[in-house]
């Protein structure tokens, strides 16, 4: 009887695990706002000036496509708004970041200043050790131990698999036949 084979368990794909901490820190940010706009002020659930029930988003004032930054996945980038606040207004976050930048420093410095700060910070995102621990830090509603993230980072680096290198010729190369025919001529 064959003894049967063990299977791997595959580990889920980092983009998989990087749409997780997206969801994650949107409910994080929202949850911290208390489900209601930062911006106007409208509550989950209420209507609108559309006459439209009003959700929560979660905005992230650092472009979320920015490769490598951690601040995508800190709740301290994040601002919770309404969808008028959000994209369809006047002075939406989308449509008019000079008033939206504005707000944030005069409402919630100590994110302006935390972004400006760590603009430039970047980080391994796809060593799952990072992830990990970015997963943990999401559960307060703070902004990441980026030092901490670092020290991960420098302590588990991730392995990045290499190709193999070019063999230049093959074991029957005349070179090396002409070589073994000098050295039977010699003995």
């Amino acid at each position: 009887m064959k003894p049967k084979k063990q299977i791997k368990k595959k580990l889920p794909k980092i983009s998989t695990l990087n749409n997780k901490l997206f969801a994650k820190w949107s409910l994080v940010v929202r949850e911290r706002a208390g489900h209601q706009c930062e911006y106007c002020g409208i509550k989950k659930g209420e209507i609108n000036k559309n006459g439209k029930v009003t959700k929560i988003d979660a905005h992230h004032l650092q472009n979320r496509k920015t490769k490598n930054s951690p601040l995508k996945f800190d709740p301290f980038n994040g601002v919770a708004v309404c969808p008028v606040c959000h994209k369809f207004g006047e002075d939406s976050f989308h449509r008019c970041a000079p008033s939206t930048m504005h707000w944030l420093l005069v409402n919630k410095p100590e994110r302006y200043f935390y972004i400006i700060e760590n603009l430039k910070f970047k980080i391994d995102l796809a060593n799952r050790k990072v992830l990990e621990e970015i997963e943990k830090q999401l559960e307060t509603l703070e902004h990441l131990d980026l030092d901490k993230l670092k020290e991960i980072e420098a302590t588990f680096p991730r392995i990045v698999k290499t190709q193999k290198p070019e063999i230049e010729g093959t074991l029957f190369d005349k070179e090396s036949d002409e070589d073994d025919d000098e050295e039977s001529e010699t003995l």
